[in-house]
Order: structure tokens, then C-alpha cells, then sequence
């Protein structure tokens, strides 16, 4: 019996297994945050696969996003980060509305208010974004995939 070897066909599955793995295509398929608008992982949902950058939420899915995230689940080869403002900006560029002394009379410190990112890491549930003083409070995100 005679072996035949196609050089070519060889050379095409190396180049695309390369391909995948420059690409980070093997962590593809857990690169993804489920988003909610309600809490505990309910409401209207949708997926967004990774990697992405994604500047403004106020047409993703045929629906404006923006404001409405309550609760998100991570997929296990995700980063996600989460911005207040669009286009991934940290600070507004009028300023930032103070309400510091609402925040003290809800005794609360003011600068445990002034984040604006936020990362979840691969795997992660956060079932209510309120306790982390981020729900209904993202317009723009980053989808990062780990290998």
C-alpha cells in the first residue's frame, strides 16, 4: 500500500491552526457578557461576542442599550469593561455633576461614587450591577478575549 501525502492540503490545516492561534480564535467560543436589563439575569437579553470595542450601546441589537444594563453574566475566556460615558471616556467633558451631600446623607463616602470603568473577569455573574453602583449606568464597553 502506498502513502500518499498532499504537501499542499498539509501546509492549508497548518497555516489555518496558525491562524487560529494569532487570532486567539481558540477562546472564541467564551468570549462573550450576556447583558439584562433586569436583575437577576432576567428581562429583555442579549449576547455580545468578543473581541469588541464597542464605543456607544444605543443601537446594539436593534435597540438602544445605553443606560439599561441591570445585570450581566461573563463568558469564562472574556474581560469586560464597562464605562459610564461613550466613546470610553472618564470623565465628562462639562464636569461631573456633584451630589455629594446626597450621597453623605445616604451615609455613603462621595468618592466611592467617582468611578467610571469597571472590569468583570472571566466567568463572572454580577446579578444586580445597583450594588456596585453601576446599573443602568454603562453606554460604552470593551470585550477583551483571554487565551
Amino acid at each position: 500500500m502506498k502513502r500518499y501525502t498532499d504537501k499542499g492540503a498539509v501546509f492549508a490545516v497548518l497555516l489555518a491552526v496558525l491562524s487560529c492561534v494569532s487570532l486567539g480564535a481558540w477562546g472564541a467560543g467564551e468570549c462573550w457578557v450576556d447583558i439584562y436589563d433586569k436583575t437577576d439575569f432576567k428581562g429583555a437579553h442579549t449576547r455580545i461576542e468578543g473581541p469588541v470595542e464597542l464605543a456607544s450601546l444605543s443601537r446594539l441589537d436593534g435597540s438602544d442599550w445605553s443606560n439599561r444594563i441591570e445585570s450581566l453574566m461573563v463568558g469564562g475566556k472574556a474581560q469586560v469593561t464597562a464605562f459610564r460615558l461613550e466613546n470610553f471616556k472618564e470623565e465628562q467633558e462639562e464636569g461631573p455633576a456633584y451630589h455629594g451631600e446626597a450621597i453623605k446623607a445616604w451615609g455613603e463616602k462621595a468618592e466611592s461614587y467617582g468611578d467610571e470603568e469597571i472590569t468583570f473577569g472571566p466567568g463572572k455573574k454580577e446579578h444586580h450591577l445597583g450594588e456596585l453602583r453601576f446599573h443602568q449606568n454603562i453606554k460604552s464597553l470593551k470585550i477583551k478575549c483571554l487565551r
